[in-house]
């Protein structure tokens, strides 16, 4: 997207999702499942929107859903996709976290230092490699979420519209 000053001549290009609204600090919460208790228990990744049985409000892509089993105990928190079959990617399991902007730079930060011997340096260009996957999405603990690392560019790949206000 081209900001007002670019379209009229001047100006510089704005990053497409710096124009995306700030996240929303809206929580929903969300029940669920005897099944889905026991998968995020167990460190499931994703609710299924089948496994919702009661929802508090209507929810926006990137709204944190906390999840509570039948008896309203604290099970998850996560990125809520109203249109989506993966319902809500879950960033902490188990124990309740703040979810805010440390939150995700200490994960992508130790997605960072895991990939670190992956990388060539300019002491050692061949020791290491300049293409690689420095984020993997659930494994690192941010579903949906992929970066990947070309030499001097990264790409970034959004498996769902929950992560654009984040």
């Amino acid at each position: 997207m081209r900001d007002a000053a670019a379209a009229t001549g001047g100006g510089t290009w704005t990053p497409a999702l710096a124009q995306v609204p700030p996240p929303s600090t809206r929580r929903l919460a969300l029940r669920v499942t005897a099944a889905a208790e026991r998968t995020l228990r167990s460190g499931h990744p994703w609710l299924f929107d089948g496994a919702i049985t009661a929802q508090s409000k209507d929810g926006a892509p990137g709204d944190l859903a906390v999840i509570f089993d039948r008896k309203g105990r604290f099970l998850a928190v996560g990125l809520y996709d109203p249109t989506a079959p993966i319902r809500v990617r879950i960033l902490q399991h188990n124990k309740q976290a703040s979810i805010d902007a440390a939150f995700f730079a200490t994960r992508i930060h130790a997605a960072v230092a895991r990939r670190a011997p992956l990388a060539a340096t300019a002491a050692d260009p061949v020791a290491g490699t300049n293409g690689y996957r420095l984020i993997h999405g659930e494994n690192d603990g941010l579903p949906g979420l992929v970066v990947d690392r070309y030499a001097a560019t990264l790409v970034l790949r959004l498996d769902t519209p929950a992560w654009a206000p984040h």
